[in-house]
């Protein structure tokens, strides 16, 4: 067998190298900006499928259908590796998206003919709720919108560096 051997010679590739590195020194925050608005986003878009997943009570501060009820860091790590981090302000954000089990209480007090009566009985898991996964879900619909929002971003940078 014959082996081919080819040489590849690009012209212009330095010339690209060094103008993607001063795109990165003269716009070092952009990813970062990007990062912050498209959390912002996705916020909003697990706010809207908590909503449309359970009934909506708007009296309570910290209910899951409303926006205040997410928080969005600012932007963490530097470079290529920036992250933001959305988190929940309601402590049981956790049981309602993934699900948990159903358990009676351990102990419960209850009153027969005016005597109070400790039942120790409890603790046994009688079902399951499942979960409702609105973060998922708001998580894979950004998954689509994001590569998007990046190649936006990286034209509009180019255009005004004068490279596109």
């Amino acid at each position: 067998m014959a082996e081919w051997e080819s040489t590849i010679q690009v012209i212009g590739l330095d010339d690209l190298t060094d103008s993607m590195q001063k795109l990165v020194k003269r716009y070092p925050d952009r990813a970062g900006d990007l990062l912050r608005s498209e959390a912002l986003k996705t916020r909003k878009e697990i706010a809207k499928n908590a909503k449309s997943s359970f009934k909506v009570d708007n009296k309570r501060k910290k209910m899951l259908s409303r926006v205040g009820s997410y928080r969005v860091s600012q932007v963490k790590g530097y470079g290529v590796n920036q992250y933001v981090e959305i988190s929940a302000r309601s402590p049981h954000f956790h049981l309602l998206e993934r699900g948990h089990a159903v358990v009676t209480p351990k102990h419960r007090t209850i009153k027969k003919k005016g005597i109070r009566f400790t039942l120790k009985s409890g603790g046994r898991t009688v079902g399951n709720k499942s979960g409702y996964f609105f973060l998922k879900k708001a998580k894979d619909e950004e998954a689509i919108r994001f590569p998007e929002a990046v190649d936006d971003m990286v034209n509009a940078i180019l255009k005004e560096s004068g490279l596109w």
